[in-house]
C-alpha cells in the first residue's frame, strides 16, 4: 500500500514466508517511470533493481547517478531514492525486494552474530553498479529472478542457495562503500521510530518513547523527523494506522469501528476524519471503489504487492 505525503512515501511490501522475497516481474515493469513524481520514496526491504533496457536517472538521497540498460541497484531499507527515466522513453525494470532479517534468520537460526554481521553490511549503503563489472552478483540477480517467474521443481531451494550467495557478495560490495549521504543518515537515526510505530501503531504511542528508542531528546527527535518525513510524528502516527485500516477494509468484511479500534484510533469518528484527511474520502466509500479496482486487477493477473497501487 503506497501512502502519499508531502515530499516523501513510505511503500510498504509484504514478502511470503517460504522465500522471504517478493519479485516484481514482466512486462507490466516497462514503464515511464517517475517523470509524474517529484518525491522521494522509501520502504522496508531490501530492494534490488535490474534494469534491462532504457535510461535515466536513480537518486539515491543526495546523489542523482545516470543509469542504463545492464545495470542493477541495491537499495536497503529506509533509504530515500527514486527512479525517473529519460522524458518521452519507457524503462524496463525488475524488482526483488528480501526480508533480509528474516531471510538470514532462517538460514543460520543459531548464529545471531554472523545474520547482524551481514544485515550490518548489506544495509549500509545503496548502490548502482554495470553489470559487465559485477558478474557474479548481476547472474544471481537474474538467477533468482528467473527461478521466481519459472517455479521449476524444487525452485524454493534454489532460491534460497542463490538468495544467499546474492546477499554475501553484496555484503562485500555494500559493506566497503564510503557513506556520503547526510539525508538518508538521517533516516537511519529515526529508524528505530519508524519501526517501533510499524509494530505498535495499534496502541498508543507516545512520542517521548519514540525519542528515547532513538537515544534522542524529544524536542531535537522531532524536528530531525519533520525535517526529514515532511510531517509531524504524529501525523505519521496516523498515516500508518490509515495504511492498515486500507489493509483491513480491503480483506476483510469487518465493521469499520471494529477496524478503527483495532488500527489504534479510538473511535470511528476519529478514523473518519484523519481517515478523509489521508484518502480524501470516507472509508466505507473507499472501501467500495478499491474492491472495485482490486478486482480489474485480479482480472489482468498482475501480481499482487502491497508498495504499489
Amino acid at each position: 500500500m503506497r501512502i502519499k505525503q508531502s515530499g516523501v512515501q513510505y511503500r510498504y511490501y509484504e514478502t511470503p514466508p517460504d522465500t522471504h522475497i517478493l519479485p516484481l516481474l514482466g512486462t507490466g515493469w516497462i514503464r515511464e517511470y517517475g517523470n509524474d513524481l517529484s518525491e522521494l520514496h522509501f520502504h522496508n526491504r531490501l530492494e534490488i533493481g535490474y534494469c534491462h533496457d532504457g535510461a535515466g536517472t536513480l537518486t539515491l538521497g543526495e546523489r542523482k547517478l545516470p543509469y542504463t540498460g545492464g545495470m542493477f541497484s541495491i537499495i536497503p531499507p529506509n533509504y530515500l531514492h527514486t527512479t525517473n527515466s529519460l522524458i518521452g522513453h519507457k524503462c524496463q525494470w525488475e524488482y526483488l525486494f528480501i526480508d533480509t532479517e528474516g531471510f538470514l534468520n532462517e538460514i543460520f537460526p543459531s548464529n545471531s552474530h554472523m545474520c547482524k554481521l551481514l544485515i550490518k553490511k548489506i544495509h549500509k549503503e545503496a548502490v548502482l553498479l554495470k553489470c559487465k563489472d559485477n558478474l557474479q552478483t548481476s547472474e544471481l540477480i537474474l538467477h533468482i529472478m528467473d527461478e521466481c517467474r519459472t517455479k521449476n521443481e524444487f525452485y524454493l531451494e534454489s532460491i534460497r542457495g542463490l538468495t544467499l550467495s546474492f546477499l554475501i557478495c553484496a555484503a562485500r560490495i555494500c559493506g566497503a562503500t564510503e557513506c556520503d549521504n547526510s539525508e538518508s543518515s538521517h533516516l537511519v537515526a529515526i529508524a528505530p521510530a519508524i519501526e517501533y510505530i510499524e509494530k505498535y501503531y495499534c496502541e498508543k504511542i507516545k512520542i517521548t518513547d519514540l525519542a528515547t528508542t532513538c537515544h534522542l531528546s524529544e524536542t531535537h527527535f522531532r524536528r530531525l523527523f519533520t525535517q526529514i518525513m515532511h510531517v509531524s510524528p504524529l501525523s505519521y502516527i496516523n498515516r500508518t494506522r490509515i495504511e492498515a485500516v486500507c489493509k483491513l477494509l480491503l480483506t476483510t468484511d469487518d465493521a469499520i469501528s471494529d477496524i478503527a479500534v483495532k488500527c489504534g484510533f479510538i473511535t470511528a469518528c476519529d478514523l473518519n476524519r484523519n481517515f478523509k484527511e489521508v484518502q480524501g474520502t470516507s472509508p466505507s466509500q473507499w472501501r467500495k471503489d478499491t474492491q472495485y479496482y482490486e478486482r480489474k486487477l485480479k482480472d489482468k493477473k498482475i501480481l499482487s504487492y502491497e508498495g504499489w497501487l
